[in-house]
């Protein structure tokens, strides 16, 4: 993949799980960047050991502050806007939240991005839009009907992104993530396979909500990152989205990976326990990735067992194990 050569780039969530890769990996390629991050999940510390801060502007700011981000941002090429409040669980507990971050935070980096004239923002949506898809594997066509407020503050978010290139000749591209895993500049846990190793690995039993047949496309944090300066790069026009995913598994089949991972990595034994399902979560899940394969020339580099094994590796040595 041939880098974006002298390009400024602007980030919203640069201090996060995929957003530290992507800064990270947009200076790789000899880009400047400028990162706005409020802090609330992220840590700008794995950039700036990295070497990555000497490189970019690290700015702690938030979204929903217009008149920072038009200052920011001043003399960028594309904004790459991945700030969120993010999950199911966080946006049903904290609504009001959800809703101005995810909302009122992407109109606001679409208005910044009109006042100075930046010609592309890509924005990372979620499969979450989807709700219960009406056929399988999921092609970006398909009806949205979402299930949870999260996927609905996504679906805002798109919409917005086709008022702004429909109105103001902004390229806006959505890209859906299926579930992310994988070590980045750091390792978040909350997402399915990096928690069912970080709890295998505290003792505790993997937590399986319904009978395990539930299935989830999971994509590595590298080939988001890959996806996004994908995205930046291209040359589209209007407003598009794609899919964005990697491999499909049944969650109990992947439970049961994870745990013969671990007593083949540590000798741990961990148990695994089915709970009832939660609401607001589809059952079945898969992507469809031609359209971004031919649009993009997306195609995903990372396997689930690989996966498992670099992130067992990583938090042993975090332990140091």
């Amino acid at each position: 993949m041939k880098p974006l050569i002298a390009l400024k780039i602007g980030v919203t969530g640069g201090a996060g799980y995929v957003g530290s890769k992507l800064v990270k990996s947009l200076i790789a390629g000899k880009n400047k960047v400028v990162s706005i991050d409020n802090l609330m999940n992220g840590d700008y510390g794995p950039l700036r050991t990295q070497g990555a801060g000497d490189e970019a502007n690290l700015l702690e700011g938030d979204i929903r502050d217009l008149e920072f981000m038009v200052e920011a941002f001043e003399g960028c090429d594309a904004i790459a806007h991945l700030a969120a409040l993010p999950g199911l669980v966080k946006c049903r507990e904290r609504p009001d939240e959800a809703t101005s971050i995810n909302v009122y935070g992407t109109y606001n980096v679409l208005e910044a991005a009109r006042r100075l004239g930046i010609g592309k923002v890509v924005f990372c949506s979620t499969a979450a839009v989807y709700g219960k898809p009406a056929e399988m594997p999921v092609t970006e066509g398909v009806p949205l009907r979402p299930l949870n407020l999260y996927g609905v503050t996504k679906l805002a978010g798109e919409r917005l992104m086709d008022v702004f290139s429909d109105n103001h000749g902004i390229a806006t591209i959505s890209l859906r993530f299926g579930n992310v895993f994988g070590v980045g500049l750091f390792t978040n846990y909350d997402t399915v396979i990096p928690k069912f190793v970080r709890m295998g690995l505290n003792g505790e039993d993997l937590t399986v909500y319904g009978d395990g047949s539930s299935t989830r496309d999971f994509v590595h944090v590298e080939d988001i990152a890959r996806a996004l300066i994908l995205a930046l790069k291209s040359k589209a026009k209007g407003s598009e989205v794609y899919n964005v995913g990697g491999e499909t598994m049944e969650i109990g089949v992947l439970a049961k990976r994870i745990v013969d991972s671990l007593r083949k990595s540590t000798g741990k034994e961990v148990c695994i326990v089915n709970q009832p399902p939660r609401a607001g979560e589809t059952k079945e899940f898969s992507y469809n990735l031609e359209k971004i394969r031919k649009g993009l020339g997306y195609k995903p580099s990372w396997g689930i067992p690989a996966g498992i094994e670099q992130i067992i590796k990583f938090r042993l040595e975090q332990l140091g194990s």
